[in-house]
């Protein structure tokens, strides 16, 4: 797939990935013991990495479209709402198991602690979701990000079987759990975190071989991009004041994702990642309410 024209409004396929989060701030996260922490503040939102792109996609103008199972409950009703409310067009798959919950204790230094409260349906039959109406969901679009849902794994063969790339960001895979192997295996732009890996580079760059496009996310220490024939290519986080990381990392793809939509160069469009996320973790939100085009191009250029 060629680079888009600026004058074309790109579409973004997301499958997978929504909850509803309380997230508790303390002053420092649990060590394995008995012990009584005091809570430093704590809110409620929509949560989950398809959340997170879509959300960050539908402001940066993408005709965003989001397949997730979702509950038909008051917290599915408040996600679903709030995507919807940023343009996102929502395909709500009836979960049985009910929304997606997590709490998530979050340290000052952006440590996280994830409790799931409810983890949904982990393998819907396929009366629920099939491979077909997958296919026919990612039907048309420039963009598709294939998110860590187990059901998601389903439209990977039609996405080969018609050649259409895919996105995808398996956060803090160790490079040996089987569960995110079939997504690095059919990933053409991959995303990763160095947290779990002892050698986040060299392995990154075999990965890259034969792809288009591998990431390693340094969490505040930013993003190396490994290409196919080239040195790699490390952009910095941005200096920011801090309010809530999560969400960073899919704010940081959808950025990446823009700056490929226009046809920059790599290092730039590392850079409007890397500007995104640092809208991200400046807000409460998993994207920043102010997000646009316009937003991000003023603070590439400095003018922010």
């Amino acid at each position: 797939m060629g680079h888009l024209a600026s004058t074309k409004r790109p579409v973004a396929a997301v499958i997978g990935g929504v909850s509803w989060n309380q997230v508790i701030d303390v002053p420092r996260l649990p060590v394995g013991r008995t012990e009584t922490l005091f809570a430093t503040g704590s809110r409620e939102g929509i949560g989950a990495t398809g959340s997170g792109k879509a959300l960050n996609l539908a402001r940066l103008g993408f005709d965003t479209r989001l397949h997730a199972l979702v509950g038909d409950d008051p917290e599915g009703d408040r996600a679903c709402a709030e995507l919807q409310g940023a343009g996102v067009r929502l395909q709500r798959v009836a979960d049985p198991a009910g929304t997606e919950r997590h709490v998530n204790l979050m340290d000052p230094e952006g440590r996280r602690a994830s409790v799931y409260v409810n983890a949904g349906t982990h393998d819907p039959l396929d009366d629920m979701v099939s491979e077909a109406a997958l296919a026919a969901f990612v039907s048309g679009a420039d963009y598709v990000w294939v998110n860590l849902a187990n059901y998601a794994r389903r439209v990977l063969a039609p996405l080969a079987a018609r050649g259409m790339p895919v996105w995808a960001d398996v956060h803090d895979w160790d490079g040996q759990s089987d569960f995110h192997r079939d997504f690095v295996q059919a990933a053409r732009y991959l995303f990763l975190s160095d947290e779990a890996l002892d050698d986040p580079l060299g392995f990154a760059a075999h990965l890259a071989r034969n792809r288009a496009l591998v990431v390693v996310t340094h969490g505040r220490r930013g993003a190396t991009a490994l290409l196919p024939g080239h040195d790699p290519l490390f952009v910095p986080a941005l200096p920011v004041d801090a309010l809530d990381p999560n969400g960073a990392g899919d704010a940081f793809c959808a950025g990446v994702a823009y700056g490929h939509s226009r046809g920059w160069d790599w290092p730039t469009a590392l850079g409007a990642g890397a500007a995104v996320a640092a809208g991200c973790v400046a807000s409460p939100h998993l994207a920043d309410p102010g997000l646009s085009p316009a937003w991000l191009e003023r603070r590439l250029s400095g003018d922010g």
